[in-house]
C-alpha cells in the first residue's frame, strides 16, 4: 500500500508542472480548479462549482485574477483614493472541495506593499468548531514570513518560511500540502517546510473555504489572488 502510494505521488509530481510557471490544469485528483478569468465561480468543482462573495477582477498572473483588498492605503495612495476601492466580501467555496485526509491547496499571489504597520494576512483559512487552518502572512519585527497555522484540540502545528517585503508586487506561488502523518508548506513549486502531523490529515472544514481573507470579511491578504486548484493527493516534494 505504501509503495503504491509513494507511485502515486512520483507520478503526480512529474504531472504537475513542479517549477514551471504555467496556469493550473485539471486532472482526476483536482477537487477544485478556478482560473478566474470568467469570474470568481469554480471552472471545476467537485461540488457545486458558484461561490460566495465577492471581489474585482483585474489583470493577473494569466487572464484576470481576483483582487482581495478593502481600503488599507499603499505608500503610492492617498485618501482620495479611498472612493475607488472595490467591496471585497471574501471568496468561498464549499467545504467538500478538501479532502482532510491528504490533499493539495496552491494558487498565484501578488502582494500589494501596504502601509505601516503590516496587519496579518490571510490568504486561505477554514474553520472547524474550535479548530482552524490558517495561510497567511504575518509580519515580524525586522522580517516576515509565510505560515500555515493549525489548531485543533488533539494539538497543534506551524509551519513558517521566510517571505521577504521585496517581493511585494511580484508572483509567488503559495500553498500547502498534507497527508495523515505530515504537513507542506509550498513555496514557488517545492514544500519548503515540512512537519510531522498531530493529527491524521487536517481538521475537516465545517465552514466553507475562504480564499483572501477570513471568511467573515477579516485580515483580507491585499493581494492578486490568480489560478486556484484544490486536489485529493498532495502534488509536490522539497
Amino acid at each position: 500500500m505504501v509503495k503504491g502510494w509513494l507511485v502515486c505521488v512520483a507520478g503526480l509530481l512529474a504531472a504537475s508542472g513542479v517549477g514551471r510557471a504555467e496556469p493550473f490544469v485539471k486532472d482526476e485528483h483536482t477537487l477544485l480548479l478556478a482560473h478566474y478569468d470568467d469570474g470568481i465561480d469554480a471552472d471545476f468543482a467537485s461540488d457545486s462549482p458558484r461561490a460566495r462573495g465577492r471581489a474585482s477582477l483585474v489583470a493577473g498572473r494569466w487572464g484576470k485574477a481576483a483582487r482581495a483588498v478593502k481600503g488599507w492605503l499603499t505608500p503610492d495612495m492617498s485618501l482620495l483614493d479611498i472612493d475607488g476601492f472595490p467591496l471585497f466580501e471574501t471568496v468561498t467555496y464549499h467545504q467538500r472541495n478538501v479532502d482532510p485526509r491528504h490533499g493539495c491547496l496552491e494558487m498565484w499571489v501578488r502582494f500589494d506593499p501596504v502601509a505601516e504597520p503590516e496587519y496579518f494576512r490571510r490568504v486561505m483559512t477554514w474553520e472547524a468548531g474550535s479548530s482552524y487552518v490558517i495561510l497567511a502572512l504575518r509580519p515580524e519585527p525586522k522580517e516576515r514570513s509565510l505560515r500555515l497555522l493549525v489548531s485543533a484540540p488533539e494539538g497543534a502545528a506551524s509551519l513558517i518560511t521566510p517571505f521577504p517585503y521585496e517581493w511585494n508586487d511580484q508572483w509567488h506561488h503559495l500553498g500547502i500540502q498534507w497527508t495523515e502523518t505530515t504537513y507542506g508548506l509550498i513555496l514557488d513549486g517545492k514544500v519548503v517546510v515540512e512537519r510531522p502531523a498531530p493529527l491524521q490529515g487536517l481538521p475537516p472544514p465545517k465552514t466553507r473555504i475562504a480564499i483572501g481573507g477570513h471568511h467573515r470579511g477579516l485580515n483580507l491578504a491585499e493581494a492578486l489572488i490568480d489560478e486556484l486548484r484544490i486536489s485529493d493527493a498532495p502534488r509536490y516534494g522539497k
